[in-house]
């Protein structure tokens, strides 16, 4: 019976996990609130419906328990997808490509501080697991 109540508590921490940060997909939302609680942004464009890099990125990194603990506590999330089914406003996000992502690259997360100025991105994704990820973003430094 413990074994069952451990294994049950295990899984209750990783969907918790999963579901502490949701990703928006407003701009100016995630800046506001990444002044008021001091973290950086990050954005991920993607184009989930036409690319298979950005869709393995996220699921397999972006969606994992350690990528999440880890942005939750540095990060507000942010992802513009560009699929043909998304409802959003196309004008604002091509404003948002031509500040963040002038060449176009998919899938391309870029890392901006609360006042809006780029410390980093990461390009083309290689099949990394999370953790090989998350140091690639640790080796971005804070100006």
């Amino acid at each position: 019976m413990k074994t069952v109540s451990v294994l049950i508590l295990l899984l209750l921490s990783n969907v918790l996990v999963g579901y502490s940060q949701d990703w928006k997909n407003d701009l100016n939302d995630a800046f506001k609130e990444a002044n008021a609680s001091g973290k950086d942004v990050l954005l991920f464009f993607s184009t989930s419906q036409d690319c298979l890099s950005c869709k393995t990125l996220e699921q397999k990194v972006l969606r994992s328990p350690e990528f999440l603990s880890y942005a939750e506590s540095k990060y507000i999330l942010v992802k513009e997808d560009f699929s043909l089914e998304q409802d959003k406003d196309i004008e604002s996000k091509l404003l948002v490509v031509e500040k963040y992502n002038k060449d176009g690259f998919f899938p391309l997360v870029v890392i901006i501080n609360r006042n809006t100025k780029v410390i980093g991105q990461l390009g083309a994704y290689n099949n990394e697991s999370p953790q090989q990820f998350l140091a690639k973003l640790q080796s971005i430094k804070k100006s």
